[in-house]
């Protein structure tokens, strides 16, 4: 008989069998078979159990091989210790799982920490009947839940931390396949779009003060971590694209039905509750920005968005519905945005430094002090300071962001 690593075997009347165990005697009896050098009951025998377990079990390793052949997660160790592949009753967090995953996603998509207190203080608000749980049957029940949705505690890690002549290597051969891409195209059907936090604040903890000083004070306001997000797109020949500004507030609230209504008309508005671009924002972005810009193309050209790999960019409806429109898209490669992605290099900077000096000089003019204490600017006053900050940027500028992540031999 062909020998394979053993698993002790003792004749010990038993209830239940780890899939391992299972995986190991179907293995052990095939070989015997394979080799004829016993039967299926004399195998059977050997290792004491019932003839009639070689058969229940092949069927059952059957479903447990088909079930790994899929692409949905299993929250079990399917292939060591468990005893059972029935994943159990159905948790009353089905009903929000969605909604949790959103959840969970948005705000990893952030690099906020996620743990299981946020997604339990996430399902309380979502589910009424899981709020009125004891805190033991809380806990118990997000740890079932999120393992089944195939989470676990991870060590956090940071793009930067990747070896820099890997990301280099990366964009070499990104940006050889690019130049093969648009070597043929008009630079006016080429774009980049990036999104970048806008903070409502720039306060600094670094001032000018006397050497010596004991006390350096540095004033501070309420808004230091308030901001909005921008979405600013630019075409390979310079030009910048209406840019699209994400409040935070309801969706369909208040501030989106009527507030933003009253603003200037160089900007397109929308509003989310974490002031993020989610899949319903860069749906919205397409319909007021992308659409519009294809719908200016030649007839027969298919024009080109390029997009950096931010999980939002990368999802299957959003990249369908943009092929739909007869755009083709292509996504820099992690780690490679500082040295492929226009908007981040050239575009974001300007507009950063321009609506410090907006800032600076509101705050210094007095607006934004009232009775000794900082306040936070309005959000239409905000969506003024990006209007003019767009304004100032040239088509040299927005040339000069390309060239400067490598597409000068695409640059006229």
């Amino acid at each position: 008989m062909v020998h394979e690593t053993s698993i002790a075997i003792t004749p010990v009347s038993r209830k239940s069998f780890s899939l391992e165990f299972k995986r190991y005697a179907v293995r052990y009896i095939d070989n015997a078979l394979e080799n004829k050098t016993a039967s299926i009951t004399v195998a059977s025998d050997e290792l004491c159990l019932p003839h009639f377990y070689y058969a229940r079990w092949k069927k059952t390793l059957q479903k447990v091989d088909n079930l790994l052949a899929t692409n949905e997660v299993i929250a079990f160790r399917i292939n060591s210790g468990t005893r059972k592949i029935h994943p159990g009753r159905p948790s009353e967090l089905e009903a929000i799982r969605t909604g949790l995953s959103r959840s969970i996603f948005e705000l990893r998509e952030q690099g906020i920490q996620v743990s299981n207190r946020t997604v339990r203080n996430h399902a309380s608000r979502m589910l009424q009947s899981f709020n009125v749980k004891t805190m033991k049957a809380k806990k118990a029940s997000i740890a079932r839940f999120v393992k089944k949705m195939g989470y676990t505690h991870r060590i956090g890690t940071h793009v930067a931390q990747k070896n820099h002549k890997n990301t280099e290597e990366d964009a070499r051969h990104f940006m050889s396949y690019m130049r093969q891409k648009v070597a043929s195209m008009d630079p006016d059907d080429v774009i980049n779009m990036d999104q970048t936090p806008i903070p409502y604040s720039y306060h600094t903890s670094r001032t000018l003060a006397l050497k010596g000083t004991k006390t350096i004070h540095v004033r501070s306001s309420t808004s230091d971590t308030k901001r909005a997000t921008l979405a600013a797109t630019v075409s390979g020949s310079g030009k910048l694209l209406k840019p699209f500004l994400i409040f935070k507030g309801k969706t369909d609230g208040r501030i989106a039905s009527k507030e933003l209504q009253s603003y200037p008309d160089d900007c397109f508005y929308a509003c989310q509750p974490k002031a993020w671009m989610d899949e319903k924002m860069m749906n919205l972005w397409i319909d007021l920005v992308l659409v519009p810009w294809k719908d200016s193309r030649q007839p027969g050209v298919v024009p080109l968005l390029i997009l950096d790999a931010y999980r939002v960019h990368m999802m299957g409806s959003i990249i369908n519905r943009i092929q739909s429109l007869g755009i083709e898209v292509h996504h820099i490669p992690g780690g490679c945005t500082w040295l492929c992605q226009p908007v981040d290099v050239g575009i974001n900077r300007p507009i950063k430094k321009e609506m410090t000096e907006q800032w600076e000089k509101w705050m210094y003019d007095g607006g934004g002090v009232v009775d000794s204490v900082a306040k936070e600017p309005t959000r239409k006053l905000v969506a003024e300071w990006i209007i003019g900050t767009y304004r100032n940027i040239s088509e040299e500028t927005g040339k000069n962001a390309w060239k400067k992540t490598g597409y000068e031999w695409f640059i006229n």
